[in-house]
């Protein structure tokens, strides 16, 4: 982009009245070159023919003579370009590489952040739904954040304990990974509905009693409490 833009610049401005005259002396010394070594062709050529020079001589002359030719074609093509102004279907060409360069760059930049994708939280991957290489539908998930800086535990009470919780009460929450240590949580719901306790609950006879779920959030700043710890709880209840 920065080149095709700098190259419209320059068109825009037009050649340098420096330029054209460097130019111009740039092909005046390639045309008296070129010339000369032309009449220098001939003679030699000449001499060829009659065996008086060397096919070494020739080769040169020849090999000078085409090296001066070239010279003398790019010095008036040279001359010819920066003298003429710039045409006006030049100029929209030029503008039209310049408008195709920035959308082209523009498409670049979409696609490379679209490359990346940012989670809405902060939190911890705890699941991958995809490898790399797989394809992805737009509406897929690809990976399970889980956010341990504030964590719930999940805790059942019957019908008679439930009287005692309010939310808001404090509780202190222990697991066995620290056995010596108490994590401090907060009531901040209580399901209004009974609800058989679910069957991950050891016994079969706790799991036919109807119970109400508690939950308790804990601030979890160390994230030491993982998700899955299974955990106890006493509520701090006001006798």
């Amino acid at each position: 982009v920065n080149m095709v833009d700098a190259q419209l610049k320059l068109m825009l401005k037009g050649a340098r009245k420096e330029d054209v005259l460097q130019a111009k002396a740039l092909l005046t010394q390639a045309e008296v070159n070129y010339n000369n070594t032309k009449k220098d062709k001939d003679r030699i050529e000449k001499l060829y023919k009659k065996n008086t020079v060397s096919e070494k001589q020739f080769d040169d002359i020849n090999s000078a003579y085409a090296i001066a030719l070239s010279k003398y074609k790019f010095a008036k093509e040279n001359f010819s370009k920066i003298s003429k102004l710039t045409r006006p279907e030049e100029l929209q060409q030029a503008e039209a590489r310049l408008a195709e360069a920035n959308a082209n760059l523009n498409l670049i930049k979409k696609q490379f952040n679209d490359s990346y994708i940012t989670s809405p939280t902060d939190g911890f991957v705890v699941k991958k739904f995809f490898e790399i290489g797989e394809y992805v539908n737009p509406s897929s998930s690809l990976l399970k954040i889980s956010d341990l800086s504030k964590v719930e535990l999940i805790i059942y009470v019957s019908e008679i304990e439930l009287g005692y919780v309010k939310l808001g009460q404090t509780a202190d929450v222990y697991v066995d990974a620290y056995p010596d240590k108490n994590f401090e949580g907060k009531v901040t719901y209580i399901s209004p509905e009974a609800e058989f306790t679910p069957k991950n609950i050891q016994t079969k006879d706790e799991r036919t009693k109807l119970v109400f779920a508690v939950k308790i959030e804990i601030v979890n700043n160390d994230f030491k409490l993982k998700a899955g710890m299974p955990a106890d709880a006493i509520i701090k209840v006001k006798g």
